[in-house]
């Protein structure tokens, strides 16, 4: 979901700088909970790298990455510094690297499942509504639920799509480096996804934003069918 996407003619001038704060927050947020996530699992599993480097923090500044956040504006995908880590430090290795690889998007499918809930009391009461399939967007007169909306919306879909495209088998994603603790490194899938990720993931960026897209809407619509289930 592109920033350039979201603003435009049919907002005001206020409500055009409400969405640009919400997109911004939504992103540090999913960004930081998913490398802290990454940190803080490390050195459970036995590796200092992530802490001593400064990197288990909240603090933006240190998980900010300029190019991914232009990234994230402008294609709708980006990413923060990556937090370093040092798998020889695992007690177990393949225990260890699978738990730290999951971490991130263990915590972005959680606050994507949270903020969920507050769209969907949002929607409940006519304060706020966004059908991210067809674009249909109903707020109330006010600004501030307007903005609340946008930010819960935002942070809910930002969080979901970065669990859907880390998942993805590709080097240097959380999901080749899960695959990494139960495979051989010297298969054959393994080492076409390892020789050409570069190439892999420029295609799936490129073409596979329907796809992801697709994926994140039916995750996000199972979470709303959930709430309307147990808060009917």
């Amino acid at each position: 979901m592109m920033l350039f996407g979201l603003i435009g003619e049919s907002f005001s001038l206020e409500q055009n700088l409400v969405i640009i704060i919400a997109f911004i927050l939504a992103i540090m947020i999913a960004l930081i909970a998913h490398e802290t996530a990454h940190a803080w699992m490390a050195l459970k599993q036995g590796d200092p790298s992530a802490k001593n480097a400064g990197r288990l923090s909240l603090n933006p500044s240190h998980h900010f990455e300029p190019l991914g956040f232009i990234c994230f504006c402008i294609v709708g995908i980006g990413w923060a510094k990556p937090v370093p880590v040092n798998p020889f430090n695992y007690r177990n290795f393949k225990r260890g690297n699978f738990f730290v690889s999951i971490s991130g998007v263990t915590v972005n499918i959680f606050l994507a499942f949270l903020f969920s809930f507050g769209l969907f009391m949002l929607s409940r009461n006519n304060l706020f509504y966004w059908d991210i399939s067809s674009g249909l967007i109903y707020s109330s007169q006010s600004l501030f639920w307007f903005g609340l909306g946008f930010f819960f919306t935002l942070t809910a879909v930002i969080n979901t799509a970065l669990v859907v495209f880390n998942l993805l088998p590709i080097p240097p994603l959380d999901g080749y480096n899960m695959l990494v603790s139960f495979t051989k490194p010297n298969n054959g899938f393994m080492r076409v996804m390892r020789e050409n990720s570069m190439i892999i993931l420029l295609i799936v960026i490129i073409f596979g934003g329907y796809y992801m897209s697709t994926v994140r809407d039916f995750i996000l619509s199972t979470f709303e069918n959930f709430w309307r289930l147990v808060l009917p």
